[in-house]
């Protein structure tokens, strides 16, 4: 019996490359987004398209998407309030989330290892 406290094993067997690599490349393009919006969108059809495949990319994969989701919630709620300055607050905050997200995202998919939970009001993927 496996012991449900171990760490997860690696799913990196030979002969096929980086698993995560899917994960890897959305994270990219959501960093992008940041400057080029449509790159975001294009990493949002992405991880749509590559779900399913294997069930540590899909945890990245559905924390992509809800970072998406969730972050063009808060430009959205930003831009109505900046017609009375406070959705510049909330800009500021969107893009600190994002950043600590995908960091954080992109460590676990560097090291092979699933979005298991997400701490400190969604800031963290652990």
């Amino acid at each position: 019996m496996q012991d449900p406290n171990a760490p997860p094993k690696p799913i990196n067997a030979p002969g096929h490359g980086q698993p995560l690599q899917p994960a890897i490349i959305v994270y990219a393009l959501y960093g992008a987004g940041i400057f080029i919006p449509f790159a975001a969108l294009a990493g949002l059809i992405y991880a749509y398209v590559e779900r399913g495949r294997d069930p540590v990319l899909d945890s990245h994969l559905n924390f992509q998407i809800a970072t998406f989701w969730w972050g063009l919630l808060m430009m959205v709620v930003g831009f109505v309030l900046a017609f009375i300055i406070v959705g510049f607050l909330v800009w500021a905050f969107w893009i600190v989330w994002l950043v600590v997200r995908l960091v954080t995202g992109f460590q676990l998919a560097q090291a092979n290892r699933p979005v298991s939970a997400v701490e400190t009001f969604g800031l963290k993927a652990v």
